[in-house]
């Protein structure tokens, strides 16, 4: 079976609307609202006149709002919830929201090596230097062993270069 790459220009928007389509498909096959609405708003807004696609989209799209609708929001409240989610949250790659969260952990117990560690390298992933120096510095005044595990922890690679970042890592070479 061969498949006939689209040639003209409207052929092209018409598959590059399936090929949107797809995706938010297998996103909502994978439960994943967010995504799904994202491609099926995508689609609203670039591909107007594939009416065809653009008619499911729309019925999709109200799916994926009702079920984000219904959808509880977590709301962690204890030491551990807010630390678990803001863990949970650096691993799905969402840095910022993670960082909000470990900072607040961080807050309410400012001696947890362990939530400054995690705060060190979400807000290293995240960009904030400052944050993530300070942050990796308490933790490793609290715990030696938090300066071992950040030599070879990837989540500091972007703060590597630092020479603040040496001076925590390696005291005896400052």
């Amino acid at each position: 079976m061969s498949t006939k790459k689209p040639s003209s220009p409207a052929d092209k928007r018409s598959q590059a609307a399936i090929d949107v389509f797809e995706k938010a498909t297998k996103a909502l096959g994978k439960r994943d609202f967010e995504k799904a609405r994202d491609h099926f708003e995508a689609i609203v807004s670039q591909f107007p006149d594939e009416r065809d696609v653009l008619e499911r989209a729309r019925a999709y799209l109200v799916l994926c709002e009702r079920a984000l609708d219904k959808r509880p929001a977590f709301k962690p409240k204890t030491f551990d919830e807010v630390l678990h989610h803001g863990v949970f949250l650096h691993n799905k790659g969402e840095f910022e929201d993670a960082m909000k969260l470990l900072l607040q952990a961080s807050e309410m117990q400012p001696q947890n090596e362990h939530a400054l560690y995690c705060l060190a390298a979400t807000s290293a992933r995240a960009g904030d230097i400052p944050t993530a120096l300070r942050a990796l510095r308490q933790a490793v005044d609290l715990g030696a062993h938090n300066r071992t595990q950040a030599k070879t922890d990837s989540d500091f690679d972007d703060i590597r270069e630092q020479e603040e970042f040496a001076a925590i890592l390696y005291p005896q070479a400052s």
